[in-house]
């Protein structure tokens, strides 16, 4: 298992918007839910700089995410344009295997479907 991680600065006052796009019910993470290898993710806010947020996916591995990067190309496209609005930065922190994840439940936690 795989887990790739984004730190995103959000503009002041496009927090909500980007909270929509990127959280448990977001069309970002209902675009991954369309793919088997797609695990979850933990989406996470800094306590002491709102703006702040951390994004991790768990994949089942990496050439699985790679050819869905690939098949979505353009819903992908589409998402990181609607992001570009709303954030000063973005900056990959890695792709990490993952050792050890929290349980598949919880706000912060989302999860593949059933479809």
């Amino acid at each position: 298992m795989i887990a790739i991680m984004w730190q995103f600065d959000v503009k002041k006052g496009r927090e909500g918007e980007f909270e929509q796009l990127y959280g448990v019910d977001g069309e970002w993470t209902a675009m991954n839910r369309h793919t088997r290898s797609y695990l979850g993710s933990s989406f996470l806010r800094d306590q002491n700089r709102s703006a702040r947020y951390i994004v991790i996916e768990y994949w089942s591995e990496m050439v699985v995410y790679e050819r869905h990067r690939a098949y979505r190309a353009d819903a992908i496209a589409s998402l990181e344009g609607r992001r570009t609005a709303l954030v000063e930065s973005v900056e990959p922190l890695g792709i990490f295997t993952a050792l050890d994840v929290p349980d598949r439940a919880g706000p912060t936690w989302s999860q593949r479907d059933g479809s």
